[in-house]
Order: C-alpha cells, then structure tokens, then sequence
C-alpha cells in the first residue's frame, strides 16, 4: 500500500518525499483541482521530478477539472516537456480530457480522480476497460462498499483517508459556481460551504461544513487487508508540518510501527471517520475555520481548567460559549497558586493572563513542543534508494565498482567504475570485509544507502581506501544520473493532435421537461410536450445500485448510462460536458443519443463546443441543484439564506439524500432567440416543486419570451 501525499510547493513536496510518501500529487499553475495553492511551474515540476525519481517517489499530475478546448491545446506544452522528464501519471475529471491525453499521450497513466464520483465496482471497470490505471473512489462509500468494490473489479483502487470533506459529492458541487463563478469544477471553488446559513428560526450555523477526516490503525489495517493500492492524504493548501507529520503517522501504520496521531495538534476543525461506518455524523455546525483543538475551559474568575497541557509558545484562541473567536494570542505567562510556570499540565487549574470578556474556552492554535519536534524531525529524515555494490579486486587487475539499484518499474540500473591501474599484494594489512562494505556504505548525502554487499577476488591485494572513495563518489554519480534517465521517455510529436469536430445545426429545436412530480407531468402533456424526462439520482452508490432507474431515458450518472435498458439515452448535464472532446467522448459511447451541455458555461463557449455524433441539448429554464449530499442533514425539507443573501432550498429524497436548490430558478426563455443561435437539438425545462399552474405559466413563457431573466452562468461564465 502506498501513500499518495499532497505537494503543494516544492517544500512540501520535499516534507511528504522525506516523511516517507511512495507517490505525491502536485498541480501546475492555472490547471487542476486546487488552482489556488501554490502549485508548481514548469521548471519547477521538472526540479520536482527529478527530486522525487533519485528518492523512489512517484509523482502524479492534477489535470483533474472540466476544461475548455483551448485549454487543453494550452497545457499540450507545457505535459510534453515533463511527460518527457518521467512524470508517473495524470489525474483528470473531464473525460474530454482523457481522451485528448489518449490521442497525444498514449503510454502515459492516467487515474480518475474523486471528481469523477465512481462509487461502485460498474463504473470502476469500465474505467479500467477504457484506459484507465488507477480511480480514486467517492469519499462518501463506507468500508463495505470499498470491500465490495474491491472484490469486483482488478483496477487499482485510491481511497482518502485523511484532510478535508466536500460535503456534496465531489464534481456534482456547483454552489461556488452559480453564486460567483467560482467553479468546483474548474479548481477555484470559494467554499461558501464553509460560511454561515440562517435557518428559518432565524438561526445562524455552518449547516454544510463538514468535520474533516483522519483514519487510524484500525481503519488502515481494514483497507490494506481488502488490497487497497493507495490512501490518500487532503493538503496541498496546508503547512508543510501538517504534511509531514501526517505522512509519517500513516508510515509508521503501514509498517506496523507506532506513532502518536499529532496531525490534529497542527490542523483541527473537527475530525471524524466520515463515512467509513456510515456514521453520518460528519458536520460541524459550530465552526468551519481552524480553531486549533480545545486545552481548557474558563471559570467565571478567569482561570482555566485544562484539558491539555500548555506551554509558553503555544498560539492559542479565546472562544466563546457560541464558538466566536474572541481573539488569540501566543502564550508568555502560565501560573498556579504555586507561582509561575513554563509548562501547564492536564488537570492543573491555570491562570494565563488577562481573557477577553466572554471567553469560555481555550483553544490552542500552535502546539509549540510538536511543531518543534516536527521541525526536527524535517530536517533529519531523508528517504533513500537501496542499492546493491559489487567489489571485484584481483592482483595484476584493476578494481572494478558495480552499482545497482532498481527503478520505480521494476528495471534494474547500474554503473562499474575502474580503479585506473592494476592492484599489487598488499605488503602490510590485509583488507577485511567489514571494513570494505563500511567504506562503500558511506554514502554521506546521496539519496542512497548501502543494502547488499559483495566481494569478488583476494583480501591480499592493495587497495587504497583513497582509491576506493573515489570510485564509490564517480560509480554513485553515474548511477543518480542513469536512474533518472531511466524514467525519461523519447521525445514525443512535436505536432499535437487534434481533432476536427463537425458540427450540426438545428434552427427548430424540440422542447423537453424534466419533473419531479405527476402533477408537472400533467401540465406538460396538456401543453404538448412528447419529450418528458423524470429527475434521477446523481450518484450510484455500490449500495445502492439496485435503486438506480435503468429504464429512464435520462442518466443522471455513469452507471445509470452503462447499465440503461434503452437503445437511445441523454446524458445529463451533471456530466460536466464543457469542451467538443467531452462531447464527443460521450457521443461516441454506446446508446447514447443526446448529451446535455455544462449550465456552468456562458454563451461563447457553449458556442465553441462542436459535435455531429449525437444531438446536444441546453437546460434554458429550473431550479438548478447545486449539491448533491449523501448525508440527510435535515430532517424535513427546509429553506436557509447565506451570508450573501442566496436563498437555498434543501430537500430530502427517497433515499435519504439532500439535494440543495437555489430557490430562485434560471430562466433564459427571455433570451432564447440568442440560444436558438447555438442550434441545439433540444431545449430543457426543468421544474422542481412547480405547481401545475406555475407549470403551465412557464410553458406559455416560451411562446411570448416573457419573465424575469435570470441568466446566473450564461452571462459570465467560469473562471
């Protein structure tokens, strides 16, 4: 089992290295998930590379969000100059992605990323039977359907096991596109998951942040025995301590060593196991920010009872009893009825100072004796390569060094090296073995160290020690610089391929509905619409496949267009088709017939996406989703208001999932002349909790083209 760790910088790409990852995932500017972290550019990437190879660490790439078609001609370069340098693997969402990697890239290893929301074993293996190496499977399954999964399918399988949740399914999120343009799926999400609601009652409360994860022994002891290939550590935004020591603690659980779980002293806004005993108590609703972790509670005297020990040095936060952050400061004065102290202990009663009005709690920001101990322990570790050496010293011969290690894939490299001139017998001592594979095994800051030692000939020789640490430095030089080599490839095309989409055009296209109810459905017939979808389930959890509509004609996921009953289906538009490469990767799968465009988009690039393989469709007119939750985080359907005025409807579907809605519906029909534009073959309305009249009234909007316009992305589009 490997650890996949987060870089996002070359300092913390050197923190996971030297703590012990076996792969790190890092982003290059303007591209991938996280696009607001540090990220790395080119030359950096290729530093990067190098790095982590002369380490034994992979190194994977995040091109893991829906891109336009002049992105992806972009970023061509820019992939063929560190493909060529050795890079392991790419991670991507967008399956227009996937195919023009396939197109340039042929060889090179691609896994699915969690955006792509593959959660049961039908999806995973079609994954693998399409190209794909490696998925990283929903954050939201539990053990048994990671076991399940494992169980079906031979592809290798990826599986979160600490940082940030997403509390709706990862790339079926749209809330920070819709309110700002932000998109999720586009790696610049604003999390306005993290903010305030205000409930009906009038209450404020982080109603849709969620704990964060850490798995421990017993849950990395359950995914190593099913066969899981990697677990997965959230942070590329996070310190380069928190990686560190994150990754030395799943290390250390790997080897079956022990290690004190410090990762919640460094980073804390709650943990929990997310989803891995389908507890669902993953939320948070009384902060969202890092608080740090609570070390003691305030009497109305002022003085603190801890719950942890405490340091001078030690960054702490006052609270109050309704989790407002009062202030915070670092911590210069501990005392007891026994006078002052430098160290607090758990249980002692403590004074620390003046406290701001209202403090109830303490909660300490900066552990000063762990980070201390991690800086240390950052600047000692380092992970090396083993190699093998062999001695060959025979009198009236010269000496000759060979060293061998073996790559990432298995392939064995090595250098030999002469001593120069022919060896004598020694006159005086005998050479000992001991004391030769002591002086081979200094291999002082190389990033290797000494695993076997042979040697071939007569112990009489003479052999200067001077003579042998000149051979050793050049033999291990040449062998750094033919293990790197080693992952290079031959130069690709220069000439990057691409297609050429044909375009069709429809200047008449045909109305559909998309309902929620029998009601809706009435008023659509009355009106004379043939086309009429019903709302599906966005994700096919491997527990709940069974519940999936194979027979609707709409496919609200994957599984739902791999395993459907009708020769002709509609890809919905939660497949986040945003360039003609999606569109046609799509358009070419069997059964399907229409693909629904991305509502993320605005009118230009929707008009740039080409495609005569099957017909497109636009969603003009609903309520758009804009989460899709696993947990029932309310118990009745509800409505809340952000902080920024947005008004969301939260409803409970039939399998216990919360959908999130914004209240007030997209409506382009005003526009639809400018849509016409696009000749699309089918225009969708899509009504939620529309009565029939509401229904009707809507319908009859197309005719006349009135109501309010409320364009949300057509307008401005993502950034």
């Amino acid at each position: 089992m490997q650890i996949v760790a987060p870089a996002g910088s070359m300092s913390r790409l050197r923190a996971a290295v030297s703590a012990g990852a076996g792969e790190v995932y890092l982003g290059l500017k303007g591209f991938g998930a996280r696009r607001n972290a540090e990220n790395f550019n080119v030359k950096e990437l290729l530093e990067a590379i190098d790095y982590s190879h002369s380490r034994g660490t992979r190194v994977f790439l995040t091109l893991n969000t829906m891109m336009k078609a002049r992105e992806l001609t972009a970023v061509y370069t820019n992939l063929k100059t560190v493909y060529e340098a050795g890079l392991d693997a790419v991670i991507v969402q967008d399956f227009g992605v996937f195919k023009f990697l396939k197109e340039n890239f042929p060889d090179l290893e691609v896994h699915g990323s969690t955006q792509m929301t593959v959660a049961n074993h039908v999806e995973a293996n079609y994954l693998k039977a399409v190209g794909f190496k490696r998925v990283v499977l929903a954050r939201e399954l539990s053990f048994e359907e990671i076991k399940s999964i494992r169980e079906k399918t031979d592809i290798e399988l990826e599986i979160f096991v600490s940082g940030a949740l997403c509390i709706s399914y990862s790339g079926n999120c749209y809330l920070s596109s819709f309110i700002g343009g932000r998109s999720g799926n586009r790696g610049l999400c604003a999390q306005p998951c993290r903010r305030q609601y205000i409930t009906k009652k009038s209450e404020n409360s982080y109603l849709l942040s969620p704990k964060d994860q850490i798995f421990e022994k017993e849950e990395i002891e359950k995914l190593k025995e099913i066969g899981i290939d990697s677990i997965k550590i959230e942070g590329r935004m996070k310190s380069e301590e928190y990686v560190y020591e994150t990754v030395s603690y799943y290390n250390c659980l790997i080897k079956g060593d022990s290690r004190k779980l410090n990762t919640p002293k460094i980073f804390n806004r709650g943990y929990g196991k997310g989803y891995f005993y389908n507890n669902l108590h993953i939320m948070n609703p009384e902060y969202s920010a890092d608080f740090g972790y609570r070390v003691g509670r305030v009497s109305s005297s002022g003085e603190v009872s801890l719950e942890d020990s405490l340091l001078l040095g030690d960054g702490i936060a006052y609270i109050s009893k309704n989790h407002q952050k009062l202030g915070g400061t670092y911590v210069n004065k501990i005392s007891t009825e026994k006078g002052k102290r430098e160290k607090g202990i758990k249980g002692e009663i403590v004074k620390i100072g003046k406290l701001p009005k209202g403090t109830a709690y303490i909660y300490k920001t900066y552990s000063k004796d762990i980070m201390d101990l991690v800086s240390k322990e950052m600047k000692s570790s380092e992970k090396k390569i083993p190699i093998r050496a062999k001695l060959k010293a025979i009198v009236g011969e010269e000496a000759t060094l060979e060293v061998l290690a073996t790559n990432l894939y298995g392939e064995e490299v090595s250098s030999t090296v002469y001593s120069g001139e022919n060896l004598e017998i020694a006159k005086s001592s005998l050479l000992s073995l001991e004391k030769l594979e002591e002086k081979v095994g200094e291999l002082g800051e190389t990033t290797f160290f000494l695993e076997k030692f042979d040697f071939i000939g007569d112990l009489g020789t003479f052999l200067p020690f001077k003579t042998l640490k000149a051979m050793k430095r050049a033999a291990v030089e040449e062998l750094r610089d033919k293990l790197l080599c080693s992952y290079r490839r031959e130069k690709s095309s220069e000439e990057i391929v691409t297609c050429e989409f044909k375009n069709s055009f429809n200047p008449r296209p045909r109305i559909a509905v998309c309902v929620f109810n029998i009601e809706q459905e009435r008023a659509a017939r009355k009106f004379g619409v043939d086309k009429i979808y019903k709302k599906g389930i966005d994700v096919a959890r491997e527990s709940q496949v069974g519940k999936i509509d194979l027979d609707s004609e709409l496919a609200s996921n994957l599984y739902q267009l791999l395993e459907n009953k009708n020769s002709a289906v509609t890809v919905d538009w939660n497949q986040n088709i945003g360039n003609s490469y999606a569109l046609d990767y799509f358009s070419g799968m069997d059964k399907v017939g229409l693909v629904y465009l991305s509502p993320e988009l605005d009118l230009e690039s929707l008009a740039e996406i080409k495609g005569a393989k099957s017909e497109k469709g636009l969603v003009v007119y609903g309520r758009l989703r804009v989460m899709y939750i696993d947990p029932s985080i309310v118990k009745e359907d509800c409505k809340v208001v952000s902080e920024s005025g947005d008004e969301l409807r939260l409803v409970k579907n039939h399998l216990g999932n919360t959908e999130v809605y914004f209240e007030k519906p997209m409506n382009l029909i005003p526009v639809l002349d400018r849509i016409l534009k696009l000749g699309m073959d089918e225009l969708r309305l899509d009504f939620t909790w529309e009565s029939y009249d509401e229904t009707i009234q809507v319908l009859k909007s197309l005719e006349n083209r009135e109501g309010e316009y409320n364009p949300y992305n057509f307008e401005r589009g993502v950034y």
